[in-house]
């Protein structure tokens, strides 16, 4: 029979100590990775995978258009009356969403016109006058429009709808590629701030090294993501070509409101200007 010998731990491992954490600023990675991180989930879909998509009952290119168009005659128009009746039309399209879509849209309205009105109070301030006040409201109206659309959309039907509007090839390789871009770039940023926060102990020495360090290997990840993104494009013998999809063909409720469309935007044009 083999004899252990008995090993006694030091003193210094037997002691119980608690080390209360010293009160201070707190370093810029740890005051925002809250918001960095909700943002970075936003650009990785994670919180839109959580719900069910909508289901369009318009034609991704005529959606485009429309929206393209309501933007562009808010933009062009002087008439508070028509300002009015396109923001009643947009709450009348709000009320058809589901609580959770309705939400999302106003949150992301409120915070954007917020900022707008930032830019806008400077001029507000020296000239207290109806035009300022006008120019804003018309500036949240396309805000409410764009989240709108934003929103209902995915990226695959925006990508579909600049196929069906035969946008030129290099437009569509670009978006296609950003928001791809975008979604790889945010989950891998995500995952390297989320595992520096469990690592991390304490209050960090510098805290600005580790956020340069962050975006180095970040930019090293994006120039591997480029390699492989063009290795497998020779591999597929991709030439930048978009086909149009086979069998997509216009609806008679499309035509409708392409028709309905385009006649209200011309009236509405001619009583705004």
């Amino acid at each position: 029979m083999i004899k252990t010998k008995k090993v006694e731990l030091p003193s210094w491992l037997q002691e119980t100590r608690v080390i209360a954490p010293k009160r201070g600023g707190r370093s810029f990675l740890q005051q925002n990775s809250q918001r960095l991180s909700q943002l970075l989930r936003r650009f990785a879909q994670e919180a839109d995978t959580k719900h069910q998509p909508l289901k369009g009952w318009l034609a991704p290119q005529v959606k485009l258009l429309i929206t393209l168009s309501t933007v562009l005659l808010i933009s062009l128009n002087q008439n508070p009356f028509i300002a009015w009746l396109i923001l009643v039309c947009n709450l009348s399209l709000l009320l058809a969403l589901p609580p959770v879509y309705l939400k999302k849209i106003i949150r992301q309205t409120v915070i954007s016109s917020l900022f707008a009105g930032l830019l806008v109070l400077p001029s507000f301030l020296l000239l207290p006058d109806q035009n300022a006040l006008f120019f804003f409201g018309r500036t949240c109206l396309i805000l409410l429009n764009l989240s709108y659309y934003r929103t209902t959309t995915t990226f695959t039907a925006l990508i579909t709808a600049l196929k069906q509007l035969h946008c030129p090839n290099g437009l569509i390789f670009t978006v296609a590629i950003t928001i791809t871009y975008l979604k790889l770039l945010a989950e891998y940023l995500l995952g390297l701030l989320e595992a520096v926060t469990l690592r991390s102990v304490g209050k960090t020495a510098h805290p600005y090294q580790t956020i340069g360090q962050l975006f180095g290997i970040l930019y090293l990840k994006t120039h591997d993501y480029a390699l492989a993104l063009y290795a497998a494009m020779e591999a597929r013998g991709f030439t930048g070509d978009y086909q149009k999809e086979a069998g997509s063909t216009h609806h008679w409720r499309d035509n409708l409101v392409l028709l309905l469309g385009a006649t209200l935007f011309g009236l509405l044009f001619f009583l705004g200007s």
